[in-house]
């Protein structure tokens, strides 16, 4: 092992180490997220990467793991897309600038992605260059699966959960009263014979009157 540069250190193998886990965390972030994420249009603030596309804001946040140490740094990638039309149709102030939270469409990277794990770590000696190919290679498909969402309803098909009631508004709100219908059914179908589900059948209820749209079997009875 040989001295490197800025006092970090080169394995035999040519590798290079870092003094600590968080050096590594940022060279890694260097040569991987940071240059993907700007040559694609997004704009960095501290962990959470934005851009604008109309409409719709696609967010990428890094979330550091509470359980960090000087020798090693886990992550998780959390991937989303905002729509301001969605807020306004459901009667939500919209969000200028939206955080991963306030997205309607909220995926983990390892869920539209293939090659990467549920959580990145990263120690002093990683092999920080083929950690970077990897996230590289994650964040592109990422990318490429949030830009085939177009709009608010591209959004609310493909959120995924049907005791999402934000989803079930917006579908009422829009007279999508199918797509309301259907999404009470798969639900009561999944969670009908648990305890919670009459609290959960009277969020459906009480959006269904809202609107003045039955849905329920029962909405009348």
């Amino acid at each position: 092992m040989v001295d490197g540069p800025a006092g970090r250190r080169v394995c035999e193998h040519g590798r290079m180490e870092h003094p600590s886990a968080e050096e590594a965390f940022v060279t890694l972030l260097g040569a991987s997220v940071v240059p993907l994420l700007k040559e694609h249009g997004f704009r960095k603030r501290k962990l959470t990467f934005t851009r604008e596309r109309d409409g719709l804001v696609d967010v990428i946040n890094l979330q550091r793991s509470a359980g960090n140490s000087h020798e090693s740094i886990r992550f998780y990638v959390n991937c989303g897309v905002y729509s301001v039309e969605f807020d306004r149709v459901i009667g939500r102030t919209p969000q200028h600038r939206p955080a991963e939270v306030d997205c309607q469409y909220r995926r983990r990277i390892e869920s539209i992605a293939s090659g990467i794990g549920p959580h990145v770590t990263v120690h002093a000696d990683s092999d920080v260059p083929a950690a970077a190919d990897e996230l590289r290679a994650a964040l592109t498909s990422a990318l490429a699966v949030m830009g085939q969402l177009r709009g608010p309803d591209d959004i609310a098909q493909s959120v995924g959960s049907d005791i999402d009631f934000d989803v079930l508004r917006y579908r009422l709100a829009t007279r999508d009263e199918s797509g309301a219908r259907e999404q009470y059914t798969r639900a009561r179908s999944r969670f009908g014979a648990e305890d919670r589900w009459p609290r959960l059948e009277e969020q459906f209820r009480k959006a269904a009157d809202f609107y003045d749209v039955a849905i329920l079997d029962c909405k009348l009875g």
